[in-house]
């Protein structure tokens, strides 16, 4: 079984950016890799409605894939981030629905996350975290995503059900998919405090920690505008992001660095 995975392809911002068709480029580079399975690991578009709607058409357009989603940060932007969450539910390849069994192998288990400031630096209190502000820059989540709860509650309430449904399919191989990133070592130090203070919101060292707890097989994030596909802690590790053009594209060809930056594996 082949499965293409991407994450973070923010098509509004670069199709403005690009001034071309990202969506269409995205389903004519699937066609290409035939793949069974497509992983979207988040961060599809601003707000809800948009990324349903993309996802829906994407799914639409090729049957004969199974499109698998968990939103990131950018896809529950929203007066009220629990009712983005439901919506984008509508989804039925969304993985916050519950596992999806691929094979009698393996089994696909996710949603998307959320973070607790664990990969955060120090020099900073957990005040400073929950404000997000920063050199003057404000993380876009604080003006943008709009939970009943603080940070470290939502990431509770993500670890407890992605606990429950691994303790539930043990007796399969696992693909963990989070958009969040889930160990420390995946965060960039550049000794900025510009930079480093934000690397609080990038993930939870607990996506991890569930990660080593119960013998994953492939743990698959993104977030991070950086690409990994590496063995970390006895775990294969894939972080596949389109990102934003120009800055964090490699090549200057919408459809070749959308091609090009799609991971495929097979099971």
């Amino acid at each position: 079984m082949k499965i293409a995975i991407l994450s973070d392809i923010h098509e509004g911002l670069n199709r403005k950016k690009t001034e071309t068709d990202i969506l269409s480029l995205l389903r004519d580079s699937l066609i290409q890799h035939a793949p069974d399975v497509f992983i979207m690991c988040g961060d599809m578009a601003g707000g809800p409605e948009k990324s349903l709607d993309l996802l829906n058409r994407l799914q639409s357009e090729l049957p004969k894939v199974k499109v698998l989603f968990v939103h990131g940060n950018h896809d529950i932007y929203h007066e009220d981030s629990t009712v983005a969450y439901d919506t984008l539910l509508e989804f039925q390849g969304n993985l916050g629905r519950g596992p999806v069994e691929l094979n009698d192998e393996w089994v696909v288990i996710g949603d998307g996350g959320w973070y607790d400031y664990s990969l955060g630096v120090s020099g900073f209190t957990e005040e400073e975290f929950e404000l997000g502000r920063c050199s003057n820059f404000t993380w876009p989540d604080k003006l943008h995503a709009h939970w009943p709860e603080k940070d470290k509650a939502v990431t509770d309430k993500y670890v407890t059900k992605l606990e429950q449904w691994l303790i539930e399919h043990q007796e399969k191989k696992i693909i963990l998919v989070n958009h969040f990133v889930p160990f420390d070592h995946f965060i960039q130090i550049k000794n900025e405090p510009t930079w480093d203070f934000f690397n609080a919101m990038m993930g939870s060292s607990r996506f991890g920690e569930l990660a080593e707890k119960y013998g994953v097989k492939k743990l698959v994030f993104g977030h991070t505008h950086s690409r990994y596909h590496e063995e970390y802690k006895g775990i294969e590790c894939i972080c596949n992001p389109l990102g934003h053009y120009p800055n964090e594209w490699v090549l200057d060809s919408p459809k070749e660095e959308i091609h090009t930056a799609m991971k495929i594996i097979e099971i």
